[in-house]
């Protein structure tokens, strides 16, 4: 499939995609604050992902709008009260959904050699890798941001930001962990 068609099916596929993504979301014990949202809004954010997706592979897969897009995408999160280990498992769920539009398109890859099917993965691979590393960039710098203004965070806003959700302090079995020097 040439490029300009796989956009165009990123364009024409982005809802559907984005309602698988939801699904997975919904049923995620460790995406407690997406689950306070309401699902069209939830939805709509997803679709977003996708639109900007087609326009970074139309663009030549440039880093420069991507780390714009995504360090403001984190810094939105943070001021919304989103937890960080939320943040990236969204991005996980994000990137499965996508991979999972794509094994439904095996046309995407028809008459392809081994080389360009590699090339094209890993195109598309970097794109969430990206999305990761700016996502926790603008979180972080708009952390810093408000350690900056008061100077210090409780404990309490520090568990709230960093590990909220599912990796509740109460529900970790310490039994399970493995001390050792490292």
């Amino acid at each position: 499939m040439e490029l300009n068609n796989f956009i165009q099916l990123i364009e024409d596929n982005k809802r559907k995609i984005a309602e698988d993504y939801f699904e997975e979301v919904k049923s995620s014990e460790y995406m407690k604050t997406y689950h306070k949202l309401d699902p069209e809004k939830v939805i709509k954010r997803e679709e977003s992902t996708y639109t900007y997706l087609a326009s970074w592979l139309k663009n030549g897969a440039k880093n420069d709008e991507t780390e714009k897009f995504f360090c403001n995408l984190g810094n939105e999160r943070f001021k919304e009260g989103f937890p960080l280990s939320e943040l990236n498992y969204a991005l996980f769920i994000s990137k499965k959904a996508f991979f999972n539009f794509l094994k439904r398109h095996p046309e995407i890859i028809e008459n392809k050699s081994k080389e360009e099917i590699i090339e094209f993965f890993t195109i598309l691979s970097n794109y969430f890798a990206l999305a990761g590393f700016y996502m926790v960039r603008g979180y972080i710098n708009t952390l810093f941001d408000k350690l900056d203004l008061s100077d210090r965070l409780t404990r309490e806003e520090l568990q709230q930001i960093m590990i909220r959700g599912a990796f509740d302090e109460e529900d970790l079995d310490y039994s399970d962990f493995v001390w050792r020097h490292v």
